[in-house]
């Protein structure tokens, strides 16, 4: 019985980095270009595959990531924007009939490097960067004030547009399609240590018992 209590800890150790945070980025369908999209269905670099973010609280840096269906940089005119909500985000494509993407702050990444963030300015040297399909945008925090929220809460989505319009024919995906999604918590040195601590204990106390 004596067990039961450090068991008990460790297992809720297990629950706590990513307790309220389980969505650690989305999955979007190939192809699904958007009916009002005026660019080519053979922009695959313009169809999101999937996306992430992640939030490491100790150095205040949000890393955004998104996979294409093709070689980021394949349609000349293309960029990725992520739309962001801080806590004052409004539905700006109810147009479309997309009320569930809201947002209060757009972040530009382009496949040449650069990047923006709408009523701030340029991202600094080095905060974007390409790997074949893949293209990463990291932020820091300061450059995300909040709005309402919790930065842990923030949420987004990624529309991938082609230059070459204007509008919303410019917008050939939104990912997800009619929704934001939840940062990812990067766990603190600390946190990390004590729930690799819990694992430790818990195979220990089952390797225990199975002797027993």
């Amino acid at each position: 019985m004596r067990f039961l209590v450090p068991a008990s800890a460790a297992l809720a150790l297990l629950g706590l980095p990513l307790a309220s945070h389980a969505l650690d980025g989305i999955t979007d369908p190939k192809g699904d270009f958007l009916a009002s999209f005026a660019g080519s269905s053979s922009s695959h670099d313009l169809d999101v595959l999937a996306a992430s973010v992640f939030y490491n609280p100790s150095t205040d840096i949000f890393t955004l990531t998104a996979t294409l269906d093709g070689a980021v940089g394949s349609t000349a005119t293309g960029f990725y924007v992520w739309g962001v909500n801080r806590g004052a985000g409004t539905a700006g494509f109810a147009s479309l009939g997309i009320t569930g993407v809201r947002f209060d702050r757009v972040v530009i990444l382009r496949p040449d490097l650069t990047g923006t963030i709408g009523g701030v300015g340029a991202l600094p040297a080095g905060a974007v960067s390409v790997s074949g399909n893949v293209i990463t945008g990291t932020i820091s925090g300061s450059l995300l004030p909040s709005t309402g929220f919790n930065k842990l809460d923030y949420t987004f989505n990624l529309w991938p547009r082609d230059g070459a319009f204007a509008g919303t024919a410019a917008i050939s995906d939104f990912a997800p399609n009619n929704a934001n999604f939840t940062a990812t918590p990067v766990p603190e040195p600390t946190s990390a240590a004590l729930l690799l601590g819990g694992l430790g204990l818990v195979a220990f106390l089952r390797r225990r018992q199975s002797n027993s």
